[in-house]
């Protein structure tokens, strides 16, 4: 509904209080009403502040009044450092975060010239007004299409090098649309660098090299040179002259002493000449800081998951994110169409072992993650050898992870679990989407995995209802036989999510925020869920033994040991 035509006496009111304050202020010299092709209410008014005349576009929004009218000036011109580009939204005293629908087209006309006449002083120089409200880095990046990310640590790489120098840099370009960023990657001719990114290589970006120039002279006027061409810059810094001159492209970055930066790309016009292009420079902080995990207790902890499907892929990701660095992923699997679904992988990985782009994936959200892979279906059609020695990798790990859902890959990880005496964390998904179980067991203080697993179905057991938890078909891109495994990407990721936090809690070591080691998670009403959410615990007793540990024994044990196995007759 037209709102001027549902409130017609609010239409009468805007437009008195209109001609109020031009009879009031002769600033406003001119107030004309008309109508947008879609019925919007347009405002025209003119304003003027030092004889200049400024004509003003006050936009009544379809939702008026419960959003603030927009005054923006005719043409791309930029009329204040409180505007939304140039030639765009002027940022007045009421917005769209302080709104009071009381206010009128009026007041934001007499908010706009207060704002054109604090940041016009009388002498001709430009005031500064303070802004009244937050803004985030996001919304003073839309009008910033061309960008330079620097990781942390960039600049601290120079300290203690010349103050007057030029030194190669090497970026990753990324472009989406209009948009640009550019990524610092290294500071430093190659082999000879002074700092390398340890950011995740970007996949299918472009690379460029440039120059970074250090000065102590004044480089305020390229700091305010806002494009095109350079004119006779290059003759207030006479270092710039041999690289402006230069038909490489380079990218061009000024760190003046006090720790101001500049950034350009330079291209050349047709009639070649240097063109600047000003990038705006984001300099990145410590992101780390945003995860809750005891990241230093598990950087240098290996883990090992075994199946990297739907739930196991989502695991890996994950911990990537919380701070492991170290993974053994082991899956015989090829991903394809039909994986998109469920997958923490996208279309970039069809066709190739999961395992692979598994790798590939961990590798982009951390440059330094060490990836070892096993292209091995444990308790499948494969060698003894490559079936024991991956086995044995397995049980080199800290914490082993079971995704499979199969119960022969299971019991192996389980044997492993035990004889090396080495936490394991499993899940599965019930069929349909109804819920799932997460466990764990640590050595000593849970029964070892099959005893643990045989506790988890005796409780399921207990319920009179029979257990769901097995998947009627196999999660392999092809299965032999049976229907598919049908489960939302939402159902896998919340069972994927707790065994995540499982893992974590072991990796942190300490005391553990869990006080069961199993949990069936309800994600709808139905088999032993009384409802959505609901999470029911299952306590494991202690019960059986983990392996003994055969570091303990002397060395005349072994050797003796050893003597009556070969000695003899073997019939």
């Amino acid at each position: 509904m037209i709102w001027w035509l549902a409130d017609a006496s609010r239409a009468r009111l805007e437009k008195a209080a209109l001609v109020a304050l031009q009879e009031e202020h002769d600033w406003l010299t001119s107030v004309r009403i008309r109508f947008l092709d879609n019925l919007q209410l347009c405002v025209d008014v003119e304003v003027v502040h030092g004889g200049e005349r400024l004509p003003l576009a006050v936009i009544y929004p379809i939702n008026f009044p419960d959003t603030p009218p927009i005054v923006m000036p005719y043409g791309e011109r930029r009329l204040s450092e409180h505007q939304y580009g140039a030639g765009g939204e002027l940022c007045l005293q009421w917005r769209p975060d302080n709104w009071d629908a009381a206010v009128t087209g009026a007041m934001m006309v007499e908010s706009a010239f207060g704002l054109i006449a604090a940041e016009r002083t009388p002498d001709g120089r430009t005031g500064v007004v303070p802004s009244d409200h937050r803004t985030s880095l996001a919304a003073e990046l839309r009008f910033e299409t061309w960008r330079l990310m620097v990781p942390e640590g960039a600049w601290a790489s120079l300290d203690g090098h010349l103050s007057e120098m030029v030194v190669k840099i090497s970026l990753s370009m990324t472009a989406r649309r209009i948009n640009r960023v550019a990524h610092l990657t290294a500071i430093g001719a190659p082999g000879n660098e002074l700092w390398i990114s340890q950011q995740p290589k970007l996949k299918n970006a472009g690379t460029r090299t440039g120059y970074l120039l250090r000065t102590r002279q004044d480089m305020s006027a390229l700091a305010q040179h806002g494009g095109g061409e350079i004119d006779d810059l290059a003759k207030l810094v006479p270092d710039l002259a041999p690289l402006l001159g230069k038909q490489e492209l380079p990218f061009l970055i000024v760190q003046e002493e006090g720790g101001r930066h500049t950034a350009y790309d330079v291209q050349w016009s047709i009639n070649n000449l240097p063109l600047l292009i000003p990038y705006r420079i984001i300099e990145e902080g410590e992101l780390t800081k945003r995860s809750a995990s005891n990241r230093d207790a598990i950087l240098t902890r290996n883990v090992a998951i075994v199946g990297c499907g739907s739930i196991g892929s989502k695991i890996a990701a994950s911990l990537a994110r919380s701070g492991v660095r170290k993974f053994l992923l082991v899956d015989e699997d090829v991903f394809l169409t039909g994986n998109l679904v469920r997958n923490e992988l996208d279309a970039l990985a069809i066709g190739w072992h999961k395992v692979d782009a598994l790798a590939d994936r961990i590798q982009q959200i951390v440059a330094d993650a060490d990836v070892v892979t096993r292209k091995v279906a444990l308790g499948g059609q494969t060698s003894a050898i490559a079936m024991d020695s991956t086995l044995e990798l397995i049980g080199d790990c800290d914490v082993i992870i079971d995704a499979t859902a199969n119960p022969t890959s299971f019991n192996l990880c389980a044997g492993t679990s035990k004889r090396n005496r080495k936490p394991m964390v499993w899940a599965e998904v019930f069929g349909g989407g109804i819920g799932g179980i997460v466990a764990r067991v640590r050595p000593e203080t849970d029964p070892p995995p099959l005893e643990a697993r045989n506790q988890i179905t005796r409780w399921c057991e207990d319920h009179n209802k029979p257990w769901e938890a097995a998947p009627k078909a196999r999660y392999e891109a092809n299965p032999d036989e049976g229907p598919p495994f049908i489960a939302d990407d939402a159902d896998v990721a919340v069972i994927a999510a707790h065994a995540t936090r499982f893992a974590i809690d072991i990796l942190e070591g300490g005391e553990t925020a869990f006080p069961s080691s199993a949990y069936a998670i309800g994600l709808k009403k139905a088999w032993i869920f009384e409802a959505p959410f609901d999470t029911l615990p299952i306590d494991l007793r202690g019960s059986g033994t983990w392996e003994v540990d055969t570091g303990s024994a002397s060395s005349d044990v072994i050797g003796g040991l050893m003597a009556e196995l070969v000695g003899g007759d073997a019939r």
